[in-house]
Formats: structure tokens, sequence, C-alpha cells
């Protein structure tokens, strides 16, 4: 790395203009390089890897209410000079609407404003995060503020012990009485790294139990394991993605716990729509598994209709390629020949469905008749090396709607991932630079 002139008033150390010589004509390099594969251009897709299914035409569509969760956040600089503090201001929305009023919305020549409104029904949950060098009162250190602040986030939203309910819900299977866990095991205490197994039964009202090995507090929502990605001078920029997806999908768990609360029939009529893929990434991973067996409980008893669309990433951009090779109204399966084969490098292993250890569904491109491509990941009873048609809960009914919320307004867009997205996403400017002057100017230094 070259010399840099922060201190001083001396130039810049400049980089080597020939040093590139060294790597090309090194022989380790060229090796290296010829053993290196990148997935093949779209014209190269072989036609028996092209597995395709047509939607049904005909669907008594059960849909009446669409839920669209969908969160943004952005980490701004507190303090600029060394040591530099920053903290993360999250922002998640739950968008409302009737099917019905889209259609309707769909014939008017013009939209009326009042009409319009209807689709902006939004519950906006606000959280701040500190992410590196700050503390709260009262706290040992920067880990344990951290820790805090998702403890109290979770019991305070979207109403007293809201969230933290329904994790408790989702991971001890309490819907699924009398077969109710008991256990879950924690990896790693946050104060003393050794395994715990949190007993339902021990739980107390605030929602924690003590650490049998050093009698500490451990937080129900120390389940997530993100302490595993905080350090206490590094920070905890690391856990802000995990973090949003997480809570995203908590969301998703309490609007299913509601409903089943006081009218079941509410799901049998209800689309989820997610931004993003149906998964727990990172420390969080393992709750994909307690969210699976969810899927499976409300299809055996009662009905989910639940679909995460992605904007970008490796899936999008095959997606965009590979539709050329596609009818409208077709879908395209994924399974792990065809995805290690043209999507994502490598062999994959002969018998782990792809990213089988944090996805709760299986992907999916779809082409609707309107020729808008989607990528979906529509959730599973089980992860299949090759799924089938029949391997994706409701699949027909989703993508049939998914066909119906287009919107021209963005390419491949949905109206309601655009509205709430513009509901709650925050802009680097002006969002970021007002977030950093209102922070500046509480936070006590």
């Amino acid at each position: 790395m070259s010399y840099g002139n922060d201190y001083s008033n001396k130039p810049f150390e400049r980089a080597s203009k020939t040093s590139h010589t060294n790597i090309i004509n090194d022989a380790a390099v060229q090796s290296f390089l010829s053993k290196c594969k990148i997935p093949p251009y779209y014209e190269e897709i072989e036609d028996k890897d092209i597995k395709l299914y047509t939607l049904k035409e005909s669907i008594n569509n059960p849909i009446k209410n669409i839920v669209t969760i969908d969160g943004g956040y952005t980490n701004i600089f507190v303090k600029e000079d060394f040591p530099s503090s920053t903290i993360g201001f999250f922002q998640f929305g739950a968008l409302f609407f009737k099917h019905q009023d889209l259609l309707d919305l769909k014939q008017k020549p013009f939209i009326d404003p009042d009409d319009f409104s209807k689709l902006q029904n939004i519950q906006r949950i606000k959280l701040v995060v500190p992410t590196k060098g700050i503390a709260l009162d009262g706290e040992v250190d920067f880990l344990s503020s951290v820790r805090r602040t998702i403890y109290e986030f979770f019991m305070s939203q979207p109403e007293r012990n809201g969230f933290m309910d329904a994790l408790k819900w989702l991971i001890f299977e309490e819907y699924n009485a009398p077969n109710v866990k008991d256990t879950w095991h924690l990896a790693t205490c946050p104060n003393c790294n050794e395994g715990v197994d949190i007993q339902r039964h021990k739980i107390q009202s605030d929602y924690t139990i003590k650490c049998p090995h050093c009698g500490e507090k451990i937080y129900l929502t120390d389940v997530l394991r993100l302490h595993e990605a905080i350090d206490n001078e590094l920070g905890a920029g690391g856990i802000l993605g995990y973090l949003t997806t997480t809570v995203e999908q908590i969301i998703i768990v309490y609007l299913i716990k509601q409903m089943l609360t006081i009218r079941p029939s509410l799901l049998e009529q209800t689309l989820f729509v997610k931004d993003g893929p149906l998964a727990f990434f990172g420390q969080t991973a393992n709750l994909h598994k307690p969210m699976r067996q969810l899927m499976i409980f409300l299809n055996e008893h009662h009905a989910i209709y639940l679909v995460g669309l992605e904007k970008s990433g490796s899936f999008v951009e095959h997606a965009v390629q590979a539709s050329k090779r596609m009818l409208p109204k077709q879908m395209l399966l994924l399974g792990n020949s065809y995805i290690y084969k043209y999507i994502i490098p490598g062999n994959g292993r002969d018998n782990e469905p792809y990213a089988s250890s944090s996805y709760y569904g299986h992907k999916v491109i779809f082409k609707s008749e309107h020729n808008n491509v989607y990528v979906a990941t529509i959730p599973n009873t089980q992860a299949k090396v090759e799924p089938q048609i029949d391997d994706y809960i409701n699949i027909n009914e989703i993508l049939y709607n998914i066909t119906a919320l287009k919107c021209d307004l963005y390419y491949n867009s949905l109206v309601p991932v655009v509205l709430a997205n513009k509901l709650v996403s925050l802009a680097d400017h002006p969002s970021s630079d007002l977030l950093k002057s209102f922070a500046k100017e509480k936070i006590n230094k």
C-alpha cells in the first residue's frame, strides 16, 4: 500500500506503472487462471437443462389482500475523527392494501389521490443501532450495548413484546400444540462463549434467562447470534444486512401469528411479498429451520401464500439472459444441476440442495404474460436437490398474482414493492446528511 499525506503537505506515493508485468509473467498465476471457469452465456444453455413449466390458465384466485414487507438502513458517522463513531438508522414497513383496490385503479383513466392513498396504508417501524464507538448508559461495553438495543427493540415493537413474543412463538413452534418444543440450542453465550440449551419453561417474563455456565443474563434475541459478528473495537457494521432481513421476516411471523389468533381465514386470502429471498443469512441462518416448520404447519392446516422477490444479484442477471429462451407464462425451476452450471461457479455437493442451510424455499425464474421477468423464492416443505413443480407451495396462485401486480414505472417491478421501498428507504442524500446532523445534536458526548 502506498503512503498517503493525511498528516502532512508531502505528496502521495504513486503506484508503480510497470509492476503488473511481474504478475503477467508469473507461471503460477498463469496456471491458476487456466483452472478458473465462469458460467456460460445464455446462448450456451443446453436445451435439456431448461425445465420449463407453464402457469395454469384458469385459477380460482383466493387472494384478496396484499402485504409487502421491506426494510432499509443507513450507517452514518457521528464522529469522523479517530477513534470514529457510527450509528445505524433502520426503517421497516409492512404495506397493506386490498387486491381489488389495485384492480379498480387500473380501470380508471385518471388516478384520484384518494384512490391512490388506499395503496399506501403502511406501518413504519424504526430502529437505531450503535455500530461503532458508542455505548449505552449502564452497559459495560459496546457489545452489550448493541445486544440491549436489539432486545429492547423486539420488546417494544410493534406493540409491547410484539416481536419478542413472535420470535419465541416461532423457535419453539408454539403454534403446534401439543407438539411445542421445549429447547433451543444457542451455540455461544454472549458472555462466556459456552453453548447453552435455552429451556422454554425457564424463560423469564422479561424474555431473559441466566446462563448455566457464567450466570450472566441472556436475552432471547441472542438466539439470532448477532453477537458473534460484533467486536468491541471493529464495531457492528457486519450485522446490518443480517439484522435487516431478519426483522423483515419477524414482521411476517408476527402478522401470521396475529391472523391465526384473530381470524385464521385471513391467511387463506393474503399474499405476503418480501423484498429479497426467503432466507436467513450469516449468524441468523439457523432460523430458516423453524421458519420452514411454520410453512409446513400452515400448508397442512391453513394456507400460506408467501414469496420473496429479488431485484439484483447473480440470479437476476442470469434471469435476464435465460428469459430470452422462455415464452410468456413460463417458469424455470432452479435446482443444483442448473444453478451450479449456469449461475453460481462450482459443482456443489451431490446430496446438499443449494443454500439448504439458509433458505426455506426454492428459487424459480418466471416470465409473465407481459414479458416481465422475476426471480422468486417460494416456500417448500423440504429442500430438494432438483425441485419439481409440486415442491413449491402454492406456486401457481402466487405467480398469477405477481403478474397482476406489475408496475411499469421501473424494470420488472411490482406495485407493492415499489410503494414499500418508496415509503421506507433511506436515501444517501438528503436522508443520511440530515440523520447525521440529527444524531450529532442528540448524542451525549
